[in-house]
């Protein structure tokens, strides 16, 4: 059941790290954490966990936890997160894996997290039920997903335009899961309880230019089909989204809203 088409290729999990992580990977996994705890012995999932950042803020706050696995399906983003692994006293385990087809018994997990993952899954529903039956008995989920983002719908108008409309539906990929309302009922049908959910909202700072527009589709699953463009077709893409984002523009960034759901779950 594994879905291919969103994995990163090349350097691209590289970029990733040092573009993407500072950017809003991190901030989003600090508001995370200003939402959800950890305890004292948890044994935590990091599901779809790209190069690590969820995992390693985790054991910077908490170096109590009983050990911390990061699964991801791309074993080139499993890479990066194992060049930076950081020094902790909390065990650490890099695991090569399917979110819908979990590698792990019954019961192997106290908490779930997963940062910007399950929008991804072929099959959401599976993916949840999946994440239930690693959790012990009232164990704790806690994911975000895209709920908002005046970047993405930019980019995916200009590459609706010079690439294809395959091409922008994978931009916009990542708002797969925006309506509230279907997520919840996801994670209902999953068989969680007491669920909560809530948007959290962080700015984007990203340099307000032709070359970051470009630069940003380089650590994208879609790099491939935008290079493979004219170059004349990648500076109007570029072009197009500075003038789309232009209410945004503050000196030489822009300052763009994003917002996601967060939402936390216990096991029935």
């Amino acid at each position: 059941m594994a879905n291919t088409r969103f994995q990163l290729e090349g350097n691209a999990p590289q970029l990733y790290e040092r573009y993407a992580v500072p950017n809003f990977a991190r901030p989003q996994t600090e508001l995370i954490f200003a939402h959800v705890a950890l305890q004292e012995g948890d044994r935590v999932l990091d599901a779809a966990c790209g190069t690590g950042i969820v995992t390693r803020v985790a054991v910077q706050r908490w170096g109590n936890l009983g050990k911390i696995v990061g699964m991801d399906l791309n074993p080139g983003m499993l890479d990066v997160a194992r060049a930076n692994t950081p020094a902790t006293g909390v065990p650490i385990e890099w695991r090569q894996g399917d979110v819908c087809a979990l590698p792990f018994p019954n019961g192997s997990f106290d908490v779930v997290l997963c940062n910007q993952g399950l929008q991804f899954a072929p099959d959401k529903l599976a993916a949840l039920r999946e994440i239930r039956r690693v959790l012990v008995a009232d164990g704790r989920l806690a994911f975000t997903v895209w709920s908002a983002s005046p970047y993405m719908a930019a980019l995916a108008d200009a590459l609706t335009r010079h690439v294809s409309t395959e091409v922008a539906a994978s931009c916009l990929a990542p708002l797969a899961l925006r309506d509230a309302a279907t997520v919840r009922q996801l994670v209902d049908e999953a068989g969680f309880r007491t669920i909560e959910m809530q948007v959290l909202e962080f700015m984007d700072h990203t340099p307000a230019s032709v070359e970051a527009v470009l630069e940003r589709i380089a650590w994208s699953p879609y790099a491939r089909d935008v290079t493979a463009a004219h170059e004349d077709a990648q500076r109007a893409i570029g072009q197009e989204v500075c003038t789309a984002l232009h209410a945004y523009r503050d000196g030489d960034n822009f300052v763009l809203p994003c917002k996601n759901h967060l939402v936390q779950a216990r096991v029935a």
